[in-house]
């Protein structure tokens, strides 16, 4: 059985993507996430609580919401200061944030497709369904740009 959970929730926040012409420059979007669960019903009829996806993807974005994502993957991305504020360069360019601001991603790039990676690991990591085959999460930066990560959960 296959649930989908598009119900729009999202989050505000700033990147840029190191290495690319345009987008290496600082800008931000609304970026929309959701997911589509496959697996079978447990005893209660649910694949599962849509209470429960809310609640996990609500978590998650507002952890990214109104903040900095920064790649700490990144070789060209050097950590000047961190404290009270986080001071980066990236090919020259210096930069600094509040640290309360910025959320560290395990990605090379702040790029919608990592996004959807991270997004994905982080609901196979911790999603409470052991009846959930399969999830795919969709990460969407502007209207028709998004990327769609699938994870089998279970074999």
């Amino acid at each position: 059985m296959l649930i989908e959970f598009t119900k729009g929730l999202g989050f505000s926040a700033a990147h840029f993507i190191i290495g690319h012409k345009k987008c290496e420059h600082l800008h931000g979007h609304n970026w929309r996430v959701g997911v589509t669960v496959e697996g079978e019903p447990d005893e209660r009829g649910l694949v599962v609580d849509f209470f429960d996806l809310e609640s996990f993807l609500k978590s998650l974005c507002d952890s990214y919401d109104h903040r900095m994502l920064l790649p700490e993957n990144n070789r060209s991305l050097k950590r000047l200061l961190e404290g009270e504020s986080t001071r980066i360069s990236v090919h020259g360019r210096e930069f600094e944030f509040p640290s309360e601001d910025v959320v560290w991603l395990p990605v090379v790039n702040t790029t919608v497709e990592e996004l959807a990676r991270v997004v994905a690991d982080e609901m196979v990591r911790d999603l409470p369904y052991p009846n959930v085959r399969r999830i795919t999460v969709w990460v969407e930066e502007s209207l028709g740009q998004s990327a769609t990560e699938k994870r089998q959960v279970k074999a």
